[in-house]
């Protein structure tokens, strides 16, 4: 047992095509998948519980903590900024001068479609059948999520699985992100590049703020959440440019990737005001910049296992959500003492290693195949040999 353990993370990782795994990515991944786990916990323990709490959850620390899983979020879409940006810029400052789209376009698409279909398909099934809802009147809605166009549609969250709406904020990213990338990247003074990038993401925030971008029917857009991904081209230009080889680490930077962190939490709320929110913009990027160049926070996100958990987040944000709903059916009475920290540590202790237990199974099964990107030419040759055989 100890052995397969062992090897477990190993297993877990990653199939990368064409560019390098950078270690802190996947790390950063964990962080991001983990606070919103912990939020949605949060928000179903408490919408279903008996238990009457000794004190007002509202007036709770560490339910305060845990509301916060919007910041995994932003995370994840800082990351995305970061890795679509990373080919094309790179490809830019070295003289290229066509883009070649198809296969950017191709690979998103056959990467991450798939298992989206699966379990989508999977959870409209269950979602008919268990919650008795009409399968005429819930079709579309289905449809909806296979095309990334619920929001748009609808101006709402899936009926489904209410969490994929940033999957189709980063879907809207995608088809932005080689554009606007290779437009940043063609400016080839890194100063004045970096300056650019600054003014731009200050400009549209501005605009944000007078349209109210953060509020529906642009809420689940793109537009509410572009600063965030042009957050990572920022940090992609920085680590093309400055990090060529290993960054120098410092035990400073520890500190200041914890206390960018805590501050980001403290302050992140639903008002949307922008001192706030320019202050978050800033914060996540300096969390991300010392996470780089710290020690202790460096080796954590590398850990091995920190990086599989990470690697596997598509995987786990597809399933956790449907997981959670039906764990509260089982365990909404289960109560140790009243006390709010006591009871929902007892709900993650037995939440997050089931998620992982799933996640694992399903990771391998249904998304680690798709990660090969010649994929398509296995199937489509395996039919042909099956298609000779049986003439």
């Amino acid at each position: 047992m100890f052995e397969i353990l062992n090897r477990l993370p190993d297993r877990l990782k990653r199939i990368t095509t064409g560019t390098e795994l950078i270690r802190e990515i996947d790390g950063l991944r964990f962080i991001a998948i983990f606070t919103v786990l912990i939020q949605h916990l949060h928000e179903r323990f408490v919408r279903n519980t008996v238990i009457q709490f000794a004190t007002p959850v509202e007036d709770n620390v560490l339910a305060f903590v845990a509301t916060r899983g919007f910041v995994g979020v932003y995370v994840f879409f800082i990351i995305s900024g970061f890795i679509l940006c990373l080919p094309f810029a790179a490809k830019r400052m070295a003289g290229a001068t066509e883009m070649k789209l198809k296969n950017y376009y191709v690979r998103r698409l056959t990467r991450l479609e798939p298992p989206y279909i699966i379990w989508m398909s999977i959870m409209f099934v269950a979602f008919i059948f268990f919650k008795h809802q009409s399968f005429t009147e819930y079709l579309p809605h289905y449809f909806a999520n296979l095309t990334y166009t619920h929001g748009l549609i609808y101006q709402g969250w899936s009926l489904i699985n209410p969490a994929t709406w940033t999957l189709e904020v980063e879907v809207q990213f995608y088809v932005l992100a080689p554009f606007m990338a290779w437009g940043f990247f063609s400016i080839k003074n890194k100063v004045v590049r970096r300056a650019t990038m600054v003014a731009f993401i200050f400009v549209f925030m501005v605009v944000q703020q007078y349209f109210e971008f953060f509020r529906l029917p642009w809420y689940l857009t793109v537009l509410g959440y572009l600063h965030y991904f042009l957050t990572g081209f920022i940090i992609t230009d920085i680590y093309l440019c400055d990090w060529k080889v290993r960054p120098r680490r410092n035990t400073i930077y520890d500190f200041v990737a914890l206390a960018a962190l805590v501050i980001v939490i403290m302050i992140w709320d639903w008002e949307f005001n922008f001192v706030d929110r320019l202050a978050e913009a800033v914060l996540f990027f300096v969390f991300f910049y010392a996470v780089f160049r710290g020690n202790y926070a460096n080796r954590f996100v590398t850990n091995r296992w920190i990086m599989s958990i990470g690697g596997m987040c598509y995987t786990i944000y597809l399933l956790h959500l449907p997981l959670a709903e039906f764990l509260m059916i089982l365990t909404r009475k289960l109560q140790i003492t009243n006390y709010y920290e006591v009871n929902i540590l007892v709900q993650a202790l037995i939440f997050l290693p089931l998620v992982f237990v799933v996640s694992v199974i399903s990771f391998l099964l249904f998304e680690k195949p798709f990660m090969n990107k010649d994929w398509p030419k296995v199937v489509l040759d395996l039919f042909k040999s099956k298609t000779r055989s049986t003439l």
